[in-house]
């Protein structure tokens, strides 16, 4: 059976909402700018961090078939636009940005008591997530979550992002898993199951209500209330 359980983070285990539209998003971040010497508008930063995050994909689709952007990369390049490069400023900005942006963040109901029934019985848990670790790393802290798994792997880390099998490959690679011991758990039937399917691994489709509209991936076992406790029935 299942000896390693991997994990979708934001829509299968976390709730979330953003909006990176709002110009409020943009004038918290506009701020920020502004202490540090930049003399630069809401709506201006707003169309050089979209413009920014497509020039990484573009550039990324050379190596990979699904790239992933770095946003402290993104920030980086519109502080030296403005002669005041600096990875900490930058880093910073990352977290202004995802601040203002977020309207909600929390778990969904079951999470950390199947988490820590799985490990009790003896599951390997782990993260593969097209995610951020920029702020994705403290979300994880602040909901409680780090201390479940065995390892954790975030796609802007790696410059590549699910459905690719490329991304599957890292984390079984870098924790050495064999991929018939292997499930894979997510919300999202694109990036999720077609990801597993594509690095073959078996998969449970969570159904959240997130992401759910493309049927023409097909997992291995279906939770169709998203009920996440019932990730239990399935692989204990």
């Amino acid at each position: 059976m299942y000896k390693n359980i991997i994990f979708d983070v934001y829509g299968t285990m976390v709730d979330v909402w953003t909006d990176e539209q709002d110009i409020q998003t943009w004038q918290a971040v506009a701020s920020l700018m502004d202490f540090y010497g930049a003399n630069l508008l809401p709506e201006q930063i707003k169309v050089m961090f979209f413009e920014g995050c497509q020039k990484q994909i573009v550039q990324g689709k050379k190596r990979y078939d699904y790239p992933e952007i770095d946003v402290v990369k993104v920030f980086y390049d519109i502080l030296e636009s403005q002669n005041l490069g600096c990875k900490t400023k930058a880093t910073f900005l990352t977290h202004a940005f995802r601040v203002a942006s977020t309207r909600k963040l929390q778990l969904f109901d079951n999470v950390l008591e199947t988490l820590a029934k799985l490990k009790k019985a003896g599951k390997k848990l782990y993260i593969l997530s097209n995610a951020q670790a920029s702020f994705t790393q403290f979300e994880l802290k602040k909901l409680g979550l780090p201390k479940y798994f065995n390892g954790i792997v975030l796609s802007s880390k790696y410059g590549v992002a699910k459905p690719s099998a490329t991304f599957f490959d890292i984390i079984l690679e870098k924790y050495h898993l064999e991929k018939s011991e292997c499930i894979y758990v997510g919300n999202d039937l694109h990036s999720d199951i077609l990801g597993a399917n594509n690095a073959g691994i078996h998969s449970i489709w969570l159904n959240t209500g997130h992401l759910q509209n493309d049927s023409g991936h097909t997992p291995t076992y279906t939770i169709d209330d998203g009920d996440f406790a019932k990730i239990c029935d399935v692989v204990l």
